[in-house]
């Protein structure tokens, strides 16, 4: 005769099993996301935009193909683990397709009213673009993901354009010859090497 396991047990290795491979998943997606990024990154600075792009694509299309893959594989482990609680995957209609990505057909809305009342807090807490703005962690106009880089770059053009300038300014033993300086106060200025 064989005994049945604890259904809240197996519920549990069903749940950390899942949120194991679904935390693997989560990395690896960021991970190429921001391999992405990068490349589209240097892709808006380099000569070689087509072929930048172009990898930056794929790594995309990765990203989504293996955080697919992971998802499915973390159910199959699940119903491994809990058949009798986690369904079987299906690979045709109604489930999650592994070479599809990642099943979205669920609601994460809270279903409790604590949930949901601590759910509108935060939404009303939270703040508007023109505060972000205002406090400088928002820069230029929402959904504008270049501003700070554009902001980085006119500051790097100031810079060296300062430098420029201060690089070319007469030398004070010039000036005491224009007669724009005196030779007194020539003393008093240290000029940097």
């Amino acid at each position: 005769m064989q005994f049945l396991a604890n259904p809240t047990d197996l519920f549990n290795q069903a749940k950390s099993a899942a949120s194991s491979v679904a935390s693997t998943a989560i990395n690896t997606a960021t991970n190429l996301a921001n391999q992405a990024t990068n490349l589209a990154n240097q892709a808006a600075n380099s000569d070689v935009a087509t072929n930048a792009t172009a990898q930056a694509k794929s790594i995309g299309n990765q990203a989504v193909s293996t955080a697919g893959s992971l998802a499915g594989q973390a159910h199959a482990q699940a119903h491994s683990l809990a058949p009798g609680v986690i369904p079987a995957p299906s690979g045709g209609t109604g489930g999650v397709n592994v070479a599809e990505g990642v099943d979205k057909r669920g609601d994460l809305s809270p279903t409790d009213e604590i949930g949901k009342a601590k759910f509108e807090k935060l939404f009303e807490s939270r703040h508007t673009p023109a505060e972000l703005q205002d406090k400088g962690i928002l820069k230029g106009a929402p959904g504008d993901s270049l501003a700070g880089k554009r902001a980085d770059l006119e500051k790097a053009m100031h810079k060296d354009q300062l430098d420029k300038e201060i690089a070319q300014r007469p030398q004070p033993e010039e000036l005491v010859k224009k007669g724009i300086l005196s030779r007194k106060s020539s003393y008093m200025i240290v000029v940097p090497a």
